[in-house]
């Protein structure tokens, strides 16, 4: 590849790239071109087998844990294990309705499925678990392949003629970094950084004690490859003064959508220009003033605290960005805002009970952490969970249930 991305010529170096990556070589995709078949499998190409090859290794393993909870003695019965298998393949309506009558009735996702089945449902606390965890194993094998069927195998190649739109569109921007820089050496670069970031990743120390690499390990990886990329864009600014005048044009341009003091420059978005004034803000606005007197007060004292947690997680992330910097103390997770807020998704989201009658679980809760923790071979990796307690967000049900379909109709309408 990197003696591809030498060539002189911008149009003969994209076309070598685009057929090294993405070129099947397979009669199937002879003969469809020449009109012989219509529609027969041509294979992967070698972006789709490198996806395939990654995701069969995951499959190899799990596939081992599930030939070994078949096995088990302690494992449930023959007739269960078929029956999870045969759920898996049911259509997404009866799963969905399965997730809610486990979540209604306080029953585990397994002994939903049972009841609804023939299957006898009469399982001892450990063959329950040793079920619960060979459909999380199956499911887990069912998602990879699907992965693999739509992303590498599908008819027509979606991925394949994705990437292809990709490059047409970027062609303009990709000759001129073409012209102004080294691309080969670029690639190399890349790839030193790729093999360094891959040994800084693999968790440190003895079987069953391996440490997590901390933050401040990717900062110094940083660090060590910053010269790289100050190679690339001294290179680029340098060699390609078009492209850098296309960049500041773009800068001006998105600053100007969020000046306040003046109405911002029309545009030929979807989104309209009334709301990019802010329509939504004003249709809210009204929303609130058609609400009684009580419900505001409540609106109000919930909108006050979700305020106070969104300065407090910026107030975090920036001290977690000065630990980093002057490494006052190590840092199992990184900076970053709105990473509090994808947590706080994770920690609410529901999980189905872990014994045949009990509490809905989240993902908060300690025994569905310590499963997420477990690698595909079921081997605990990367050391312990992290430990420090994240910002807890405040309640704001009523706010949803009082102008949650008023704002998803204003971002619509504009």
């Amino acid at each position: 590849m990197r003696q591809t991305l030498k060539i002189g010529n911008v149009a003969t170096m994209l076309s070598g790239l685009v057929r090294v990556v993405l070129a099947k070589a397979s009669m199937a995709s002879v003969t469809n071109w020449m009109g012989l078949s219509s529609g027969a499998d041509e294979g992967m190409n070698l972006l789709q087998q490198i996806i395939s090859q990654v995701l069969g290794w995951d499959k190899r393993e799990l596939k081992k844990r599930a030939d070994k909870l078949e096995k088990d003695k302690d494992g449930p019965p023959k007739e269960v294990q078929d029956e999870l298998k045969d759920w898996i393949k049911r259509s997404r309506a009866e799963h969905e309705e399965c997730r809610t009558r486990s979540r209604e009735s306080n029953m585990s996702i397994v002994a939903v499925i049972l009841s609804l089945s023939s299957v006898s449902a009469d399982l001892s606390p450990l063959q329950h678990d040793k079920a619960h965890e060979y459909l999380s194993v199956i499911l887990a094998i069912r998602d990879r392949q699907e992965i693999v069927r739509v992303m590498c195998k599908r008819n027509p190649d979606i991925l394949t003629a994705a990437i292809r739109e990709a490059v047409d569109a970027y062609t303009p921007m990709i000759r001129h970094v073409h012209q102004a820089v080294n691309l080969s050496d670029t690639l190399w670069d890349f790839e030193r950084f790729l093999t360094d970031m891959l040994s800084v990743a693999k968790p440190k120390g003895s079987k069953g004690q391996e440490k997590a690499p901390s933050v401040e390990d990717f900062v110094d990886l940083l660090h060590r490859h910053q010269s790289s990329v100050h190679k690339f864009l001294h290179q680029a600014a340098k060699n390609g003064k078009e492209m850098v005048s296309w960049w500041q044009d773009y800068a001006h341009k998105a600053v100007a959508q969020f000046r306040c003091d003046e109405t911002p420059p029309s545009s030929a978005s979807v989104v309209s220009d009334k709301m990019t004034m802010g329509g939504a803000k004003t249709a809210m606005h009204e929303e609130f003033a058609k609400l009684s007197q009580d419900d505001q007060k409540v609106v109000k004292q919930e909108l006050e605290a979700h305020r106070k947690y969104v300065d407090d997680i910026h107030t975090a992330s920036a001290t977690r960005i000065k630990a980093v910097i002057e490494r006052t103390r190590s840092s199992p997770f990184g900076p970053g805002a709105f990473l509090a807020r994808w947590q706080q998704l994770l920690d609410n989201t529901v999980v189905t009970p872990a014994t045949f009658q009990g509490p809905v679980r989240y993902g908060s809760t300690q025994s569905v952490k310590a499963e997420n923790r477990k690698d595909v071979d079921g081997i605990e990796h990367g050391g312990n969970a992290v430990n420090d307690k994240p910002i807890a967000a405040p309640k704001v049900d009523n706010t949803l249930r009082l102008l949650a379909a008023q704002f998803r109709t204003a971002l619509v309408q504009g």
